[in-house]
């Protein structure tokens, strides 16, 4: 049996779906919740494809609503056992000194973090490890999407999407189920996810995926156009104006940025004759979203009210995030060089850390702005590698494709008002997931013939 979203987008029901399905299973029982992850880190020992596919689920896991899934009381634990698995999954299949510069600029971002952890954070315990967790993970992520061929490089990807679809369609019918869809807040839709931020975020990632791949890639079909459509509503029904600017962005300045870097292919972009359907389409979308009534949907979406208690997007936004942002810039005019440690809360002594058997396996912060983030926690020469490094992101984005482009701003911009990049325990996995993804371009498969 074949799921298709376009004309090359199939992957098989009868692969890579009995681990998964199993270990979802088991994380709906709580006798069985914790065990669930010991499924995964057994799943990812079998391959490449398998490691992204296991730690796509734990971030699944991460977001399930508690109203569906028992708390996992050993959860943050068990991740760990996990992402130790995976690396050692990674390790024996990867040879290190074929890694390409990418793999390489973030080991060494990675270093800046953990060395800066150890001698300059306020907690060095706690930056340490969130900085050793998170280059543990890109790595792994970077080094599992290096090594697929073409063929597993496009069934991953496929798998991601269909797996991003069906949290997006189950969770439609919970529009009328208040007590799931709208459990964390009555006005807001989640769907089956714990918060409408992660629920509007998952939306707008799958929207950016099938954009690239409906108007650019020439897999146009119109069941392409009507998820997209579904995506685009359900993310305004969750109120996230982080998920809804940032794909509204991200559409914009790589429609403006790849053409520009890449001269040659302006021709194929727009070629009317090929893309016809595609720029008619978007042109009614364009008439739609100028439409008075519809103009008037969206302001008041990106500033959450129909009053004048805003004015207007800048003002929604500074109003919304200046309770975290104002403590940053304080913390940097206080520690410009050194910063305050990887992974703080501005004001580090109220944050919550969870133990177990007395070593620190979470401790969850809340940054809405990343780039002050990264100024205030590693200080000036943090931030200027931590913008080389996303700056080799873009390019090679770049350098794959419009669709590539698109998702890696998508998930860059979101960090302008919800820093997840960092936060690999949380939101931030799919993240990883997808900006691995795109900067890396599969090996060839070679003929045998």
């Amino acid at each position: 049996m074949l799921i298709a979203l376009g004309s090359n987008s199939k992957i098989s029901l009868n692969s890579h779906v009995g681990f998964p399905l199993l270990a979802i299973i088991l994380r709906l029982i709580p006798l069985t919740a914790d065990f669930s992850y010991l499924i995964l880190a057994g799943y990812a020992l079998l391959g490449r494809r398998q490691i992204i596919e296991a730690l796509l689920l734990s971030w699944f896991f991460s977001v399930l609503s508690t109203e569906i899934i028992p708390i996992a009381k050993y959860g943050s634990f068990y991740r760990y056992i996990l992402l130790v698995v995976c690396f050692y999954s990674i390790f024996i299949r990867s040879n290190f000194r074929k890694s390409n510069v990418i793999t390489l600029c973030t080991i060494g971002l990675g270093v800046f973090f953990i060395f800066n952890s150890i001698f300059y954070s306020q907690v060095p315990t706690i930056s340490f490890l969130k900085a050793f967790n998170w280059t543990l993970v890109i790595v792994i992520l970077l080094l599992a999407w290096q090594g697929l061929d073409s063929l597993e490089y496009e069934d991953t990807k496929n798998w991601i999407k269909i797996f991003l679809l069906m949290i997006i369609l189950i969770s439609i019918p919970t529009l009328l189920i208040p007590k799931i869809g709208f459990s964390v807040n009555v006005t807001y839709f989640a769907g089956i996810l714990n918060h409408p931020q992660a629920f509007g975020m998952t939306a707008a990632v799958l929207a950016a995926i099938l954009i690239g791949e409906t108007f650019f890639q020439n897999k146009s079909t119109i069941l392409s156009v009507v998820i997209i459509i579904i995506c685009i509503s359900l993310t305004v029904v969750s109120g996230s104006r982080t998920a809804g600017f940032a794909l509204f962005l991200a559409v914009i300045i790589s429609l403006l940025l790849f053409p520009i870097l890449t001269i040659r292919k302006i021709k194929s972009l727009f070629n009317l004759k090929k893309n016809k359907f595609h720029i008619i389409t978007i042109f009614l979308l364009l008439m739609i979203i100028l439409s008075p009534f519809i103009f008037d949907l969206i302001s008041t979406f990106m500033t959450k009210t129909n009053q004048s208690t805003v004015d207007g997007i800048i003002d929604a936004y500074t109003k919304s995030r200046a309770v975290l942002y104002m403590p940053m810039i304080d913390n940097i005019l206080e520690n410009p060089l050194r910063g305050i440690g990887f992974g703080l809360a501005s004001d580090w002594s109220s944050m919550y850390i969870k133990y177990f058997k007395g070593i620190p396996v979470s401790a969850p912060i809340e940054k809405g702005v990343l780039p002050l983030a990264i100024l205030e926690e590693v200080g000036v020469f943090g931030f200027t590698f931590f913008i080389v490094w996303i700056l080799l992101l873009v390019r090679l984005a770049i350098a794959n494709s419009f669709s590539d482009t698109l998702i890696l701003l998508t998930f860059l911009i979101f960090n302008l008002a919800e820093a997840g990049l960092f936060s690999p325990n949380g939101y931030g996995m799919l993240y990883l997931i997808m900006i691995a993804s795109v900067v890396n371009k599969p090996k060839l498969i070679k003929n045998t013939n």
